[in-house]
């Protein structure tokens, strides 16, 4: 599992970096929606102690997904911040 987390933690560096590079370079009203989630996420990653279990949730798995988690907003961030939004 340290394998999987080394290369979770790298996805998670270089999906930061490119959101951060979307909000500086488009401005979109939906960022106010996704900005929130993905800080919440990084949050609980933060803090969620190197034990196996806590409240009988195995540690791992919540990192697991809160990783995947993280990587799908950011990637769905950015495809419906770049799509237009004039339809007529």
């Amino acid at each position: 599992m340290n394998n999987m987390e080394f290369i979770f933690k790298v996805l998670f560096l270089v999906f930061s970096v490119m959101w951060a590079g979307n909000i500086l370079l488009f401005r979109s009203e939906r960022q106010i929606i996704i900005n929130p989630v993905l800080i919440i996420i990084a949050s609980i990653l933060v803090v969620l102690p190197d034990t196996k279990e806590i409240f009988s949730i195995d540690v791992e798995e919540a990192k697991t997904t809160l990783y995947i988690t993280y990587c799908l907003v950011v990637v769905w961030g950015l495809i419906i911040t770049r799509r237009k939004t004039d339809l007529f």
